[in-house]
């Protein structure tokens, strides 16, 4: 299982400018993040476009958004999959970023490099019960 790691830099805009019931959410695949990093560039920030993956990565449809109890939890569909073609691709992370406001959230890191090969699938499966974060 990837273990999740959050971008320390967007607590700030989320808790003071982020509509995150309504904004678009995407989750892309990368070699390598920064999570000091405050903006995402689709194609430099994660992989570029080609070999069955497409920079900027596949949206996520906002399942619920809600707060009980003082804690507020952002549950996301997955997104849709990526089948390699050509050449294949290599990824690590697979990063959640808020695509309205170009701001990466979070990241998951597989532990090392995965490789991809042609007519293989990957997968991101995002918690549908506990949501992809939660704040209290």
């Amino acid at each position: 299982m990837a273990a999740y790691q959050k971008y320390t830099a967007a607590i700030e805009p989320m808790l003071e400018g982020m509509n995150l019931g309504t904004d678009t959410w995407k989750v892309a695949l990368a070699s390598t993040i920064n999570l000091a990093d405050t903006t995402f560039t689709p194609g430099t920030t994660d992989l570029i476009s080609g070999n069955g993956y497409t920079a900027g990565g596949n949206a996520c449809t906002v399942t619920s958004s809600a707060q009980s109890g003082g804690t507020y939890k952002l549950v996301l569909a997955s997104p849709a999959p990526w089948t390699a073609a050509g050449a294949g691709f290599n990824f690590r992370y697979a990063i959640l970023w808020n695509a309205t406001t170009n701001q990466p959230v979070g990241a998951w890191d597989y532990g090392s490099l995965q490789t991809v090969n042609v007519g293989e699938t990957v997968t991101v499966i995002l918690d549908g019960v506990n949501g992809v974060f939660q704040a209290t």
